[in-house]
């Protein structure tokens, strides 16, 4: 496993761990599906597969909550215990097809590739009808303000059109800033933060929470 922190990919920041790619895993997980991982995510596979990708994305049929995010990616491959287990590709997709969201949603030829804090998921479409699309499964949340009812809503056309419909809330933002804004000017992690920021968020050296 790679020390690295964090890549570049199609202008999005991944972080790390990094595994290297293994063709042989990427064809167990085919083979298990039936069915193959369209180019552009395998692509992501070979040349990024970290743990995190954290941004927003806005999604209309989850008014009044639009701002969602899918921060943890799964992993190709086994986990540090040598087992398919949570938070792999193989892993996700085998207890994906026992559970409660099977018995609602129709999960044919779909595999989940990362979730959220609130245990929403987001889909890769393998079907070859609509293969290469992105779907998401947000759960409501029984509170005033927040989202009634389930929504599963299609995300994208494929997996670099969903890195490029990616943004950074400002929140988000001010969070990762605050996280770092003591460490030392050379601490590796802060020069990623301020890296992004200047790249993804201009003007956010101007901003109240940036100069406090």
């Amino acid at each position: 496993m790679s020390e690295e922190l964090s890549r570049w990919y199609r202008g999005r920041l991944v972080g790390g761990p990094f595994r290297p790619f293994d063709p042989g895993e990427c064809a167990a997980l085919e083979r298990e599906i039936g069915l193959p991982l369209p180019p552009a995510y395998r692509s992501f596979l070979e040349a990024a597969g970290g743990e995190k990708l954290d941004y927003s994305v806005r999604f209309p049929a989850c008014e009044p909550e639009p701002v969602q995010g899918f921060e943890d990616i799964y992993q190709l491959g086994r986990d540090d215990a040598g087992e398919y287990g949570w938070g792999t590709l193989l892993g996700e997709y085998r207890h994906s097809r026992n559970g409660w969201l099977a018995e609602n949603v129709s999960l044919t030829g779909l595999l989940p590739i990362a979730r959220n804090g609130g245990s929403d998921t987001l889909f890769l479409d393998l079907n070859p009808a609509t293969h290469g699309q992105l779907h998401a499964f947000v759960h409501a949340i029984a509170w005033p303000g927040y989202l009634g009812s389930h929504v599963f809503t299609k995300v994208a056309d494929d997996f670099d059109a969903y890195l490029d419909s990616l943004f950074i809330d400002p929140d988000m933002a001010e969070d990762a800033w605050a996280d770092v804004a003591e460490n030392d000017p050379s601490d590796p992690w802060r020069r990623i933060v301020e890296e992004r920021l200047d790249k993804e968020l201009p003007g956010w050296r101007v901003k109240g929470w940036a100069t406090t």
